[in-house]
């Protein structure tokens, strides 16, 4: 069906070419070949989206600027900020696991959060302050982890009570709300209305076909701010970025980070991650060890979170990684059924993927807050750089693979090539 170039967007995930219907307040497209997610349609988007970023904004001054935790260990009174925790990880020698903390939890939600507020407002921005914007915010989103850490907060707790008495301040429930207020403004945020005011979406002169995917009608996508773009440009109009029409040489990227992942994972599982001092004696305990330990002290659901987020989790990535390039790659006669099943495998890839940083967070809280130099301490060891390197390079490697090279035939592909 000959559709208006206005009323049409590019599936992302399997390259069909949709007709947008009217889309009722509150409710979105889905593509029907691959059941994606096209288009919202949030009630007063800019207005809602701001209101939750600036309350998640003054909630993190609240959160980071006291302390949120305390513990009472043997006799003392021990209590750290969030800030504490990077500070202690690098006087520790760990900079590298301090950067990461500073980045996911502190650096880019915050950044985040205050372009949602500054493209939401009424300042007056020219278009091109706009598409920088919304870059940075595009290219961090994915990296940005406060809630995770919060779950890690939580199943730290478990870890501190075998230590000593556990307290939180007004602090840690203004950081529950930050996080709160973080995922409602990320929810509501679309920002490809942002886009829409900058430039419409289509740059082809050619009257579009819905029902029949971009690549057949020489037009690609912009993976950058989802542009439908004639084959022949270079440039995506609107973004500026370089734009291709498939990202096949990135399966060979994704493999090579899959491999990497995998020699890393071993050192990971072997290595300690802690090391805790009692009177001068130090014992090293690795993730195992900790699933273990959790279990032996009835917790078997903080048992069960560590060792499917730690254990299952970066182990179900590579392998799923791996069966979507071959399926990718290898797989010549394809259906729509089994397609759908290596989308929804490559969806859930996608979102699992970061919440193997629970592991992490939970060391880092741990090594910052048990600290009695004279009767205790608790603090990082090797591994724990090593699994932190497993999440990266994994959570890169699902980045890396192009989802529609799922749908394509193999002549798409020589296409793309």
């Amino acid at each position: 069906m000959t559709i208006d170039k206005q009323h049409y967007v590019l599936c992302s995930h399997c390259d069909l070419v949709v007709e947008l219907p009217d889309i009722m307040v509150g409710y979105k497209a889905i593509c029907p070949r691959c059941n994606a997610t096209l288009v919202k349609n949030n009630s007063e988007m800019k207005f809602r989206a701001a209101m939750y970023a600036v309350c998640s904004l003054i909630m993190i001054v609240v959160a980071y600027g006291f302390i949120f935790i305390d513990i009472r260990l043997v006799g003392n009174f021990i209590g750290i900020s969030i800030l504490d925790i990077p500070k202690t990880l690098f006087f520790d020698k760990y900079s590298y696991i301090s950067a990461l903390f500073i980045l996911f939890v502190l650096l880019f939600p915050i950044l985040n959060l205050l372009i949602t507020t500054i493209l939401c407002s009424k300042l007056p921005l020219t278009k091109y302050r706009k598409r920088d914007l919304l870059i940075v915010y595009e290219k961090f989103q994915h990296w940005c982890m406060p809630e995770i850490f919060l779950v890690g907060i939580l199943v730290s707790f478990v870890k501190l009570m075998s230590y000593g008495t556990i307290g939180v301040t007004s602090a840690f429930f203004a950081f529950c709300l930050f996080v709160f207020f973080y995922i409602k403004s990320l929810v509501i945020f679309s920002p490809e209305i942002i886009w829409n005011e900058i430039h419409r979406n289509n740059f082809s002169a050619d009257t579009l076909k819905a029902g029949k995917t971009g690549i057949s009608q020489n037009l690609k996508l912009c993976n950058c701010c989802q542009a439908i773009l004639p084959v022949n440009y270079k440039k995506c109009p609107r973004c500026k970025q370089k734009s291709k029409i498939r990202n096949c040489d990135k399966i060979q990227w994704t493999i090579a980070l899959l491999v990497t992942s995998l020699i890393l994972y071993i050192p990971a599982n072997l290595f300690g991650i802690m090391i805790t001092v009692v009177f001068g004696s130090p014992s090293t305990s690795t993730i195992i060890d900790g699933v273990i330990y959790m279990w032996q002290s009835g917790d078997v659901p903080v048992a069960l979170v560590i060792f499917i987020a730690s254990v299952v989790i970066p182990i179900l990535k590579i392998i799923s990684l791996s069966w979507l390039c071959y399926f990718a790659l290898a797989v010549k006669q394809k259906n729509k059924r089994n397609c759908l099943k290596m989308k929804k495998l490559y969806t859930a890839v996608e979102f699992i993927g970061k919440w193997s940083m629970i592991d992490i967070f939970v060391v880092s809280v741990i090594c910052s807050l048990v600290r009695n130099q004279q009767m205790m301490g608790v603090y990082p060891d090797i591994g724990v750089t090593f699994f932190a390197s497993v999440v990266i390079i994994t959570m890169i490697a699902s980045q890396k693979f192009d989802p529609r090279l799922i749908w394509d035939r193999p002549q798409n592909k020589k296409i793309g090539q």
